[in-house]
Order: C-alpha cells, then structure tokens, then sequence
C-alpha cells in the first residue's frame, strides 16, 4: 500500500463531495458552473502541517489542495469540511482570476460576488491589478466569502488553533482574524 494510501482513501469522499459542490455552482449571471474547479486534484502530504493549525493549502493555479494526513485523526467532520470549502474557496479565486471581489473589504460583513461579464471602471480596475495587489488577509477572507456564498454556510474560526468550522462549539471569531497565518 502506498504511504498515506489509508488517509487517501478516507479523505477522498469529502474531497469529492466539496469539489462537486463547488463545481456545479452557478455564478449570479453567468450561467456556467465553475467547471474548471473538477480539475482540482489533492495530494496527501505531511509537510502541509507545518504549522498547528496548517491542515491543508492550494497551490495558486487552483488545480491542486494539499491536505496534512493529520487532518484524518485530529479533525472532526465539521472542521475538515469547512477547510476544505475554505481552501475550494482558493481554488475557486486562483481558477478565475479577478472574477471574484469582495463587496466590502474589511468590514466584519464580507460578500464575495462575481464579476465576471460586469462592466464598468471599478470592475475593469479590479481586473487589471487590485487582484493581484490583494493582501494576505484579503486573499483568505475571499476564500471564506467565496466558500459562503457557494456553500450557503459562513465560515467561522473554532477551537484553540483557530480553524475553520461552521457550527464548532467554540466559536471564537465571526470571520478569519486578521493577521492569522
């Protein structure tokens, strides 16, 4: 049996579940699913758990998500659910580059919409170099706006390490504090 073959196996329906999710979703206008997201692939890899709160990450094209084996054993179901929208929330904003913007940035209220085919300077600007110009904390709260909006479930931050949840009993903040890394 492969290394982490085990983890693999246990992790692949939920993988499967929040990529389907995430791939059939309709965004407000456009009419097509986000299809480029079933090309999103995972990897199991002990070296993503660097940290103790780094469960998982995607890589910045959004067609890979790496998820730590530990996530297997130390992660209830809710948790591991909510890391992988948060991080399909990446996949999602990496796939469609400067098509997702957060309506209000920096407000506890954050909503991510679609942009794709609006019109108009604040689009066009957003297009052409605010994406890129994002910083960390902006990046990851349009992952979590991203995962709402196309889950229906707000992301919250839970537990002693801080990680994403949608109903943990420890709810410790409404959205991703800021700074957290």
């Amino acid at each position: 049996m492969r290394k982490y073959e085990v983890e693999r196996l246990i992790l692949e329906p939920h993988f499967h579940a929040v990529r389907d999710t995430f791939a059939s979703y309709l965004p407000d206008g456009s009419g097509q699913p986000l299809d480029e997201l079933r090309k999103t692939e995972f990897l199991v890899d002990p070296a993503v758990h660097d940290a103790p709160r780094h469960f998982a990450a995607c890589r910045e094209d959004g067609k890979l998500i790496v998820i730590a084996p530990e996530t297997v054993d130390e992660l209830d179901l809710d948790t591991l659910v909510a890391v992988l929208a948060h991080e399909f929330g990446h996949a999602a904003d990496f796939a469609y580059p400067g098509e997702w913007m957060l309506l209000h940035p920096g407000e506890e209220a954050q909503q991510a919409i679609w942009i794709r085919g609006m019109d108009g300077e604040r689009a066009d600007r957003w297009r052409s170099s605010l994406w890129r110009d994002r910083g960390r904390d902006e990046i990851e709260r349009t992952a979590d706006a991203i995962a709402e909006v196309v889950t229906g479930q707000r992301i919250l931050y839970c537990g002693g390490c801080t990680l994403q949840c949608f109903h943990g009993p420890e709810v410790r903040h409404r959205r991703r504090p800021e700074g957290l890394r």
